[in-house]
């Protein structure tokens, strides 16, 4: 794939905003750099509201509505420190372009006027807003006679003239409101115009954007140039204050600064910015007592630290490693460590200071020097651990639900798929009973045609009706099982006929019989004692030895016996035919015997089969009735 490919790949997706948010935050570093002298005066809310505005470049393609609210104040807080963030700008026209793709009109309308005309309503109050961001002019101290004794600290009064004179460019405003009315028309003239989508699902799409795997690697890039962005601005003030940062080179900062991009890696290694930070906040700690943006950076690497997946051990060996060496190294560095460090500490003079102590004292040295970092503020960075490992946890137990959750469909999924495949296995036992046993006996009652022809036009006609009977029958029962599978919800037809029972054994066995048959029931028991499962397993079986009977015994006499109690049924078929071999016939996998067997053990019964060659067969069921037998 071409590296031209790959970049537009890149830009056509969400992720490809978040590259832009990282370059806009790096081009608003310089932007900063640049007017050091206008903003670094200025309260810190505004240079912070300009550093991190940035940011929602990020958000143009999933929230633009936000992201240009938020870039045009951004602008507008811009031109009170110092000069308007043309970066912050084009960030304000790429969300504005992306508008009409995601919201509905009333959105893009209301949007659109409110970037152009709110930096006009501010304008309104500019003066007072200047105050508020400048709140310090630099003004010389007289004393008596009018001689120069010190410059109060605060902003040129030159600087402060020029930004207080500044006023909103139209011609930006006019920008704003070209880009709005020209993505509207673009996106209104074509086809790949995405969806609009109302508010709550918007929100719900940055919250599967910020949890994709997939989109880390660039929203840590994204944290990290941040980080470094307010680690910058607490820094490049400080070196304008009264701090000993004149002792150290001039890169240091600005190293210190950029430190915090090893978040990049805080996921993959990290071990490696909770070690980096470590170090930049020891010497910033030396320079300064007033820095706070490289704690939070070094808080954030001990969180990222445990609530990421390096193993227990690991994270407590780094992290206790790094916050009990900060306190220890501070303790037993002294000069010769110190002025390679900060070499500007070896060009100091010594002299005997004001103490009274008679030695030479190096009063920058002891100024640095003095400064160790203590115990408590690396046990207040243990902290964000317990909140990392507390994070670690819930993802932990949050993982381990999901999976029982997962295992839990499974296993539902599983046991539908049992339940189908037993019930396609009893609805095939089903078909095959009703089927072979309807058309073994049409088939019989057919081949005696001729012999019915011989003895008159009577017995031809009850062969045809015996034939017919059974026809309807297999039918009936046929429809029965198909409407049962027609029906959705699972709710038995009240209208379908009852599946068949121990009543219904009589015109199965007068089915049966023929002159070359003799057939006899015996009955003992009272019938409905049997629940109707038990009743229709007993129908089924008896069907199914009578089938084997006609289809391949050339018995002349069968004994269907049933004996009904209180606990159990017994079911007994024997018949005077050829006989034949069980294990054979297990072996050839004989489907009708498979299918007894099974309607037996369903019911928790047995079945026995008793066949030899030359002797008839006895097939003899027993199924039992009670809760404790079927146990």
């Amino acid at each position: 794939m071409s590296l031209v490919r790959r970049v537009r790949d890149l830009f056509a997706d969400p992720a490809g905003d978040v590259v832009l948010a990282v370059l806009a935050v790096g081009l608003t570093q310089l932007w900063f750099l640049r007017c050091t002298d206008d903003w670094v005066y200025a309260r810190l809310g505004f240079p912070l509201l300009v550093a991190v505005v940035p940011v929602l470049i990020a958000l143009c393609r999933i929230e633009p509505m936000v992201a240009a609210m938020g870039l045009a104040a951004g602008a507008f807080g811009s031109l009170l420190i110092g000069n308007v963030n043309w970066v912050v700008v084009a960030g304000c026209c790429l969300a504005l372009w992306w508008l009409p793709a995601r919201c509905d009109w009333r959105t893009v309308l209301v949007t659109v006027a409110a970037v152009t005309g709110l930096p006009f309503l501010l304008g309104l109050v500019r003066l007072e807003l200047v105050a508020v961001a400048l709140p310090n002019v630099r003004e010389a101290i007289n004393g008596e006679g009018g001689a120069l004794i010190a410059m109060s600290r605060g902003i040129a009064w030159e600087r402060y003239e020029r930004i207080y004179n500044l006023s909103w460019p139209w011609w930006f405003s006019a920008l704003f409101l070209l880009v709005g009315a020209g993505s509207w028309l673009w996106w209104s003239l074509h086809s790949e115009r995405g969806e609009v989508k109302p508010e709550w699902q918007r929100r719900q799409d940055l919250a599967a954007f910020l949890r994709r795997p997939d989109r880390a690697l660039v929203l840590d890039t994204l944290l990290g140039s941040v980080m470094s962005a307010l680690i910058l601005l607490d820094l490049v003030r400080d070196v304008a204050k009264d701090s000993n940062w004149w002792t150290a080179p001039g890169w240091m900062p600005y190293a210190i600064a950029y430190s915090a991009l090893t978040l990049v890696v805080r996921r993959r290694r990290p071990a490696i910015p909770v070690v980096v930070l470590g170090i930049a906040a020891l010497l910033t700690y030396w320079q300064t007592w007033d820095s706070w943006s490289v704690l939070g950076a070094l808080g954030l690497a001990v969180y990222s630290l445990a609530a990421g997946r390096l193993k227990f051990r690991w994270i407590l060996v780094t992290a206790i490693g790094v916050l009990g060496a900060l306190p220890l190294i501070a303790r037993v560095v002294r000069y010769p460590q110190l002025t390679l460090v900060f070499p500007e500490l070896d060009r100091q003079p010594f002299d005997f200071g004001t103490s009274g102590d008679g030695q030479l004292h190096n009063l920058a040295y002891e100024a640095v020097v003095d400064r160790k970092w203590p115990v408590s503020l690396s046990l207040l960075l243990l902290l964000p651990l317990s909140v990392g490992f507390l994070a670690r946890l819930y993802r932990r137990n949050r993982e381990a639900s999901e999976r029982e959750a997962a295992l839990e469909r499974a296993a539902a999924e599983q046991d539908a798929a049992q339940v189908v495949l037993t019930e396609r296995s009893h609805i095939a036992r089903d078909l095959h009973d009703v089927v072979a046993h309807a058309v073994n006996l049409m088939v019989i009652q057919a081949e005696t045609g001729p012999d019915l022809v011989a003895r008159g036009d009577q017995d031809v006609l009850a062969g045809f009706q015996r034939i017919g009977d059974a026809g309807r029958r297999a039918l009936g029962e046929l429809d029965r099982m198909l409407s049962a599978l027609r029906d959705a919800d699972g709710v038995p037809d009240p209208e379908l006929t009852p599946q068949p029972g121990l009543a219904e054994l009589r015109w199965l066995v007068a089915d049966v019989a023929h002159d070359g048959l003799a057939v006899e029931l015996s009955v003992q028991g009272e019938t409905e004692l049997a629940p109707t499962g038990h009743q229709l397993a007993a129908y089924r079986l008896v069907q199914e030895a009578l089938t084997n009977v006609v289809r391949h015994a050339a018995a002349t006499e069968v004994m269907v016996t049933l004996r009904v109690d209180a606990e159990e049924l017994r079911v007994e078929i024997s018949d005077n035919g050829h006989g034949f071999d069980p294990e054979a016939a297990r072996a050839a996998g004989r489907h009708g015997l498979a299918g007894m067997r099974e309607r037996v053990r369903i019911h928790h019964g047995t079945l026995a089969i008793d066949s030899v060659p030359g002797r008839g067969t006895t097939i003899a069921a027993l199924i039992p009735l009670t809760a404790k037998v079927a146990r």
